[in-house]
């Protein structure tokens, strides 16, 4: 009798290759046969075939079985429910995109400049400058022709030997990438093999090469596995025949026994022009002088933009006659914040160019202040920033980025992917490397976290009803002591090498506690015995569970540390599972009963002298930042990229302030309540003077355009303005509607948008005189930009402009602001002197 499972496919992106490739490895160990119907779109797969599963065209929303019919189907039917029901949503995550509007008109500043342009998709985000180079594509099809490949023996062997050629490759390209750290990379290598692997890719490439000619068999093959992608009403999977392309590319190559086409050589900084640019094509490449990439076909989860993304270089796509707009170019300028892919660039577009490219170093330089600088808040309140890292790999990157520790190693990835456990040796080695990464920074290491929703597959674990409320972390250590005890014993090895915080999983009670506390106590001691050096260790626990809470003044004895694991205290506390969407209203940690728990559990730390930390998302939010400033924590955990962006927003808050926020928070009634409060708080921050020193600017612009982006540019810069084209383009709407100029030499451009976020007074001294209205060829060498906010209902914006108008009729004044020699103290000193106490 056949057993099935029905489900509701949660991946946004479909069950593509990754996904696919979980659940051939949660299959494949079983004798049954296991398929996947596609109920909505009345397709069906091999569930032990990754090919098959990408084939069935599985979008997320779709109804699905998993139908099972054979001698183990009852097992399988256990094991394959445990997973689709704890682990099957976490399998995959929603990809980076970057906004891809060709219709969004470009800059002001730079349509005056007159570029010779086109425009694209921006699929990776940046800018790029260097020569066209164009790269032709190989059809498979017109190889096949050749009668050279007909009588080179069997097809079908000549394919099978290339085939294991092409996977030791793959192989070791993926050994390369584990070495280098390369996450991206990696994930998509992986996924290769497991195509290149597939029953389905061998059965048929067998199939086609009974007609004798190998290439056209492959070429044939990937027309077969390609087609259901291709017909996909999801662009992720239809990007996916890219993959099958690349693969049957490299095999036809291996065939032949020399590379279909020459390959691309860069030598200087290029922009690269192809139709279709495969993974492996794009890894070969000289990242040292790619500046840019033009496809006819790619999409924003395609792998080669993927990789593009990981390695900082701009792509394009949709760009209409791409080759032949850039033939006999010299030079091109790929544009993928604007959206334009711009041949010969005059004088006018290089200072633009020039002007983004030192926007984007002042508002690099501006964070990189906090890269390597402590926590705190602007009244001195100390707050850490540590870095969640899953591989040993990630720790250096993590420190590069600003990480003062590593408040959450995951050690599971050690126990996953091999068929038993790392012996203790292996773990020592890696502790050892993080703790030597850390040069004495802190690091906080959390023990095996596994159980019925996260299985290992050499533990004979029970499959559970509720997994998440099961058999895991903590709790069955016990049954499985020699593993735990050797992870134990590793982690106080590697404490001879720097301090060593070990963190434990899923505290619920006071004996876990006392277990784990004499456990480590006794592998402290047989090491000893053994004539091994510890060094200075410490013991936390995570606050997961809400009864945890109630035993951390019994625990202050015993443990030095706890960090609120935020993701499963929030759903245990609000008794809804964060995968079912149904109850997803609910698994939010703003909630104003969840944001009083918290802080109880700090104060109870606190007063009990328990260092305070948290990880989970509720560590990276901005929101969640001047909550957990006022409940006191010592530390938070968040992903790497995120910290220094952090930390310059804590700079910018003030203790007593977050306390008021945190009792008027825990005051209130209802989730949307907290939201806007907070919200409120963050707006009321920050009131830089209208007159500021850092609104003074020595400009070298050659015309009105370049002014009035440079000037707006420096708003943005310092958090004046969201966005400076928005500004820009509020300046030059009032200035199609009369002249700013105001004679002597001066002119005041203004506007009044809601994209200002505070009212400012720019002032920009020209290097030389440039021409503001061609209609009369009146020229400037000074201009003051005034730029109000919407929200601002005082006449603030003609009450600045009158004023000016009139001082300027006065010589003194004028040659006084006119200047060159005026610093930016002086200018501001003078300014402030006529305008500040009526304006302010």
């Amino acid at each position: 009798m056949t057993k099935s499972i029905e489900f509701t496919n949660p991946l946004v992106n479909g069950i593509h290759a990754r996904p696919a490739a979980e659940i051939e490895n949660r299959t494949t160990p079983f004798c049954c046969q296991i398929s996947l119907l596609n109920i909505s779109k009345g397709t069906k797969a091999d569930a032990k075939s990754v090919l098959s599963l990408v084939g069935a065209d599985v979008a997320v929303g779709d109804e699905c079985q998993l139908v099972f019919d054979g001698t183990d189907e009852q097992a399988a039917f256990e094991a394959m429910k445990a997973f689709i029901e704890g682990e099957f949503s976490d399998c995959d995550e929603p990809l980076e995109c970057s906004e891809a509007d060709v219709c969004q008109p470009l800059p002001v500043s730079l349509l005056k400049a007159e570029p010779v342009y086109v425009r694209g998709s921006i699929v990776s985000r940046g800018i790029g400058k260097g020569c066209p180079v164009v790269c032709s594509q190989v059809d498979l099809h017109k190889l096949a022709e050749s009668a050279a490949f007909e009588e080179n023996g069997p097809a079908d062997e000549t394919i099978k030997k290339a085939r294991h050629i092409l996977c030791q490759q793959i192989e070791q390209a993926i050994a390369q990438a584990k070495a280098q750290g390369s996450r991206e990379e990696l994930a998509i290598l992986k996924a290769h093999l497991q195509i290149a692997s597939d029953s389905l890719f061998s059965q048929s490439l067998a199939k086609h090469s009974l007609q004798g000619n190998p290439i056209l068999a492959i070429a044939q093959a990937s027309n077969e596995l390609k087609a259901p992608m291709l017909k996909s009403q999801s662009s992720y999977m239809r990007e996916r025949a890219l993959d099958i392309d690349d693969l049957c590319a490299r095999l036809a190559s291996l065939v032949v026994g020399k590379p279909l086409q020459q390959p691309v050589t860069l030598v200087k900084e290029s922009i690269l022009i192809a139709d279709n640019l495969t993974p492996s094509e794009f890894l070969a490449l000289d990242k040292r002088w790619l500046k840019g990439i033009v496809l006819a076909q790619a999409g924003q989860t395609s792998h080669t933009v993927i990789l593009a993304r990981s390695f900082g270089i701009p792509v394009l796509t949709a760009v209409e006659a791409a080759e032949a707009f850039v033939q006999d170019a010299e030079s091109l300028v790929l544009d993928g914040l604007c959206g334009c892919l711009i041949r010969d660039p005059n004088e006018k577009v290089e200072q633009f160019y020039l002007l983004e490219h030192h926007k984007h170093l002042a508002k690099t330089s501006l964070l990189t202040a906090y890269a390597s600088s402590k926590g705190q808040s602007k009244d001195g309140r100390a707050l850490s920033l540590y870095a969640n890292i899953a591989v040993g790999l990630e720790a250096s990157s993590a420190f590069e980025r600003g990480a003062e520790g590593i408040g959450l190693f995951r050690t599971e990835m050690l126990f996953m992917d091999r068929d038993d456990a790392p012996s203790e040796e292996q773990q020592y080695d890696v502790y050892r490397e993080v703790i030597e990464a850390a040069a004495g920074k802190t690091v906080i290491i959390r023990t095996l976290d596994i159980g019925g929703d996260k299985p290992l597959p050499y533990l004979e674990m029970p499959e559970e009803e509720n997994p998440f409320l099961g058999y895991r972390a903590v709790r069955m250590y016990p049954q499985y002591q020699h593993m735990i005890e050797s992870q134990i014993r590793a982690l106080l090895r590697a404490s001879r090498h720097g301090e060593v915080n070990i963190m434990i999983p899923m505290v619920a009670c006071m004996e876990e506690v006392e277990w784990i506390h004499q456990l480590c106590q006794q592998c402290e001691a047989q090491l000893t015995a053994e004539g091994r050096v510890t060094g200075c260790w410490r013991l936390g626990i995570m606050v997961e569970v809400p009864s945890a809470r109630y035993l951390l003044e019994k625990a202050a004895g015993l443990i030095d540390f706890i960090s609120i694991g935020s993701n499963d205290l929030t759903q245990y506390f609000m008794a809804c599972d964060r995968g079912n969407r149904q109850v997803g209203a609910l698994y939010d940690s703003f909630h104003p009963g969840f944001i009083a728990f918290l802080a109880e559990i700090a104060k109870t730390a606190k007063s009990a002298g328990i260092e305070l930390g948290i990880c989970g998302e509720m560590a990276s939010d901005k929101r969640a930042l001047p909550l957990l400033l006022a409940m006191g924590f010592d530390e938070i955990s968040l992903s790497s990229p995120n910290i220094i962006q952090r930390r310059a927003d804590l700079a910018q808050l003030e203790y007593a302030s977050c306390c008021k926020l945190l009792d008027e928070v825990c005051g209130l009634a209802s989730l949307d309540e907290v939201k806007a409060k907070i919200d409120q708080f963050w707006q009321q921050q920050d009131h830089p003077e209208i007159l500021s020193e850092q609104l003074v600017v020595q400009c070298h612009a050659i015309d009105k355009a370049g002014v009035i982006k440079e000037l707006t540019d420096n708003l943005e810069v310092h958090g004046r303005a969201e966005n400076a084209v928005a500004v820009e383009q509020a300046i030059w709407d009032r200035e199609a509607i009369f002249a700013t100029s105001l004679g002597f030499g001066v002119a005041v451009p203004h506007c009044k948008s809601a994209a200002v976020n505070h009212n400012s007074i720019s002032i920009a001294h020209l290097e030389q005189p440039i021409v503001w209205n061609e209609a009369d060829g009146e020229t400037v060498s000074t201009v003051i930009m005034l730029t109000i906010s919407s929200h601002d209902h005082e006449g603030t914006h003609m009450s600045i402009f009158s004023k000016l108008a009139r001082k300027l009729m006065h010589r003194e004044f004028r040659d006084a602001l006119m200047n060159n020699a005026l610093g930016r103290e002086q200018t501001v000193s003078l300014l402030k002197g006529v305008l500040y106490e009526q304006v302010a």
